[in-house]
């Protein structure tokens, strides 16, 4: 996109991070749990991504984040701990150093190989949707699902801004307001998804209980940490990210 070969494209944000840190903010463990949260954090950090995205000729449409991301696991998982030594399937930057902190070994899996992954011992432990655990049948491969509210993480819709700007005004005009409908429809059907799409995994025989306070608290110490490393590497720009953030929550 950036060099024009394709004109429009869409991407995970979070899987982008060692380009710049500042694309993976909202895969930082548990920042944003809650769809008003989400919402919060949208509003801290999309300035500052579509301006980086500007200085690689990107022109960001729209954002829609994924349903909330849980924990799908073989066997049952009652602590942290239990994640030790397992082969965790790692699609970002920040879930692979998860992955490390927690003695698991990361794998980058995509999406559509997911079952195939699972079925031949590639990885036995994944954080994703409802919805990809539906698109990928997880019942086939998996037993339980835990809903840790871990993330509501972003894909990005971006134009080659070359190209854009290449077209009419009335035509840029009806790109950027479709853009707009596609902002509102998408954040809609996604928060939808969530319970609709964890409703299927439950009618498919998968377990899905309440994560326990013990396994909430070593992940959450995690994304501690994780946030901590994060700062460091995004600098000042990332710090007061953070801190509009917060300011909204407040």
């Amino acid at each position: 996109m950036q060099t024009g070969q394709v004109q429009l494209g869409e991407f995970l944000l979070g899987a982008h991070g060692n380009e710049d840190p500042i694309y993976e903010v909202d895969y930082l463990p548990f920042l944003a749990t809650t769809w008003a949260q989400g919402r919060a954090l949208g509003q801290a950090m999309e300035p500052a991504v579509r301006a980086r995205l500007e200085r690689q000729g990107l022109t960001a449409l729209y954002m829609v984040p994924w349903p909330s991301q849980g924990l799908y696991s073989r066997t049952e998982l009652r602590s942290a701990e239990d994640l030790k030594g397992s082969r965790f399937r790692a699609q970002t930057p920040v879930l692979a150093r998860m992955a490390e902190l927690l003695g698991a070994t990361p794998v980058l899996v995509q999406a559509a190989d997911i079952p195939q992954a699972f079925a031949t011992g590639i990885i036995n432990a994944m954080i994703t949707s409802a919805q990809t655990g539906v698109d990928s049948a997880a019942w086939d491969y998996s037993r339980y699902f835990y809903n840790i509210g871990f993330t509501l993480t972003r894909n990005v819709v971006v134009a080659n801004t070359r190209a854009l700007r290449s077209l009419d005004a009335p035509t840029q005009a009806a790109i950027m307001a479709a853009a707009d409908r596609a902002t509102t429809r998408g954040w809609e059907a996604s928060e939808a998804s969530e319970q609709v799409m964890t409703a299927r995994l439950q009618a498919q025989g998968m377990l899905t209980p309440e994560p326990s306070e013990a396994l909430m608290t070593g992940l959450r110490g995690i994304g501690v940490r994780q946030e901590e490393e994060w700062v460091a590497k995004a600098g000042p720009e990332g710090r007061a990210m953070l801190e509009r953030y917060r300011a909204l929550l407040r």
